[in-house]
């Protein structure tokens, strides 16, 4: 009796929905950093003592309240979305379905390795994409890689540091930077619901054994 309660597969369409409804508030979180980037703060006085400029790729930052919104709704999604891709690649173990690459561990492990982060939660996504469509033979996977570019493009940080003699420190993220970040993120948000949901309707469409 044990054995068959441990391959019913996992129903994806409520963890699914938590997944989109993080995602929008993703894009909701976008949108405020923007409109924070038009809200300059009041410069210092005096000479200018020092200016900086820092870039690269950043999930988490705290520079001001815009970045600690995002990074909130960041880590909301990255929970629900690595409980429900663990769930999904379950799904082909309780299936007894061997031909998937990509063990469980990397639905968890492929997050958090620095530089292998970059790919290899894409390629486990991809796989798991066409392994749940109905037409395993071909499968148009575009909206997983435009997903993933977004997502990179989303998390590219630009900020522009200014000190003055009076000890006043300005950070500011140039408006046209905002701008493009927000709208890649909007765009990954997008692409990300509909795989999710795709997925989910999918395996959640298949027979049991």
């Amino acid at each position: 009796m044990s054995d068959m309660r441990v391959a019913i597969p996992h129903r994806l369409q409520a963890i699914g929905w938590l997944v989109v409804a993080a995602l929008a508030a993703v894009s909701l979180a976008h949108v405020f950093t923007v409109l924070r980037a038009y809200d300059t703060p009041e410069p210092g006085t005096g000479r200018i003592v020092q200016t900086t400029t820092s870039f690269g790729l950043s999930v988490f930052s705290s520079e001001n309240l815009g970045a600690v919104v995002l990074n909130s709704a960041r880590a909301l999604v990255l929970v629900v979305f690595v409980v429900w891709l663990y769930l999904a690649r379950d799904n082909f173990d309780r299936r007894c379905d061997n031909n998937v690459g990509w063990r469980k561990g990397w639905t968890i492990g492929a997050w958090f390795i620095p530089l292998a982060n970059l790919v290899i939660p894409y390629l486990v996504v991809r796989e798991i994409f066409a392994r749940s469509s109905p037409d395993r033979t071909w499968t148009p996977d575009r909206v997983v890689s435009a997903w993933w570019l977004a997502l990179i493009v989303s998390l590219f940080s630009y900020t522009e540091t200014t000190t003055w003699s009076d000890g006043t420190t300005q950070v500011v993220t140039p408006t046209a930077v905002a701008i493009v970040t927000a709208a890649a993120g909007i765009v990954s948000a997008i692409a990300g619901a509909v795989l999710v949901r795709r997925i989910s309707t999918w395996q959640d469409g298949l027979p049991a054994a």
